[in-house]
């Protein structure tokens, strides 16, 4: 019989669906400005995307964080791990 690894669900789907489900809160305090979320909780803000990452690999390390643009309509950001662009 041949064995299927199980796979660890994506912790950034995790924190893409937080980030979903506190939009109507985030926009009443965050609107124009960048949210950082880890585990399921606003960790940064900033209304420059790239400080905000690189605070949150300095406090953070290597756990995953979700960045997401507060607005009517989101756009979000895939940024590689430090560890994946060397």
């Amino acid at each position: 019989m041949k064995r299927v690894p199980i796979q660890a669900p994506d912790p950034l789907a995790a924190e893409e669906r937080a980030f979903v489900s506190q939009r109507s809160r985030l926009k009443r305090r965050y609107r124009g400005q960048f949210v950082a979320l880890c585990r399921g909780r606003v960790v940064g803000h900033d209304k420059d995307d790239e400080l905000l990452a690189a605070r949150m690999f300095e406090k953070l390390g290597d756990a995953p964080f979700f960045i997401a643009h507060v607005e009517y309509h989101p756009v979000t950001y895939d940024v590689p791990s430090p560890e994946l662009v060397r």
